[in-house]
């Protein structure tokens, strides 16, 4: 009865570790899943921010560049504008430097 006692205990040792290796086995993969999950979490978090980041940034340099081109074309209209009056300043003041002109070459006639 003895030896069947040690193999009947042998056995429900066996069971046992058969028992503790399955819910080891479980618990790995239950944590691994939670892992997974919680890294999938963060890497989906750290895209929705990255993405933000992006469309605030684009925004941004819109929000710039329109400003920027906004500034260069009120610049030159305000250029083109000086350069027209420069034009009719300098043609006003050949006029008068040719009626000048004139008038002195009258004279000595």
């Amino acid at each position: 009865m003895t030896e069947n006692n040690a193999a009947n205990g042998g056995a429900e040792a066996v069971d046992k570790a058969k028992e503790f290796a399955a819910d080891a086995v479980d618990n790995v993969k239950d944590f691994a899943g939670d892992a997974a999950s919680k890294a999938k979490d963060v890497a989906a978090d750290a895209t929705e921010n990255i993405k933000e980041f992006a469309g605030d940034a684009g925004e941004n340099i819109k929000e710039f560049a329109g400003d920027a081109g906004e500034n260069i074309k009120e610049f030159a209209e305000d250029a083109a504008e000086n350069v027209k009056e420069f034009a009719e300043d300098a043609v006003e003041h050949a006029k008068g430097l040719g009626a000048k002109i004139a008038g002195i070459f009258k004279h000595d006639k």
